[in-house]
């Protein structure tokens, strides 16, 4: 199967991880076409002023993903009080099966709409 490069945003602000899960790609859903989608970019934005925060990456539609480390994918980025945080993963090393969603782990900071800039394939 050929590679589908795909790039986006957010379109919902993300929030702590007890509440929910927001999509990082609006409209990604990699599992209602049977691909599966490789992460190798991320960029997250925090706008808040003074406050940090730490955001997870789960494999898992947008819901609440509680603790269930089947769908915890790679490790909590943290992001500095109106700072943006640039990550790249290596070639096939983030797969997400069903969505790549992602939450905040604290109740500080602000992750807007367009706050999550991410880049990856289809395969």
């Amino acid at each position: 199967m050929a590679r589908i490069y795909v790039s986006g945003i957010n379109d919902e602000a993300l929030v702590i991880f007890s509440t929910d899960a927001r999509e990082v790609i609006s409209g990604l859903n990699p599992d209602g076409d049977g691909r599966i989608f490789y992460l190798t970019h991320i960029s997250i934005t925090n706008e808040h002023a003074t406050e940090g925060t730490i955001v997870e990456l789960w494999d898992a539609d947008e819901a609440a993903p509680g603790t269930n480390d089947t769908t915890h994918r790679g490790s909590a980025i943290q992001i500095g009080p109106n700072t943006t945080t640039h990550v790249d993963f290596v070639d096939g090393s983030m797969p997400f099966v069903t969505n790549c969603v992602a939450s905040t782990l604290t109740a500080v900071g602000t992750v807007a709409i367009g706050g999550v800039h991410a880049a990856g394939y289809l395969a």
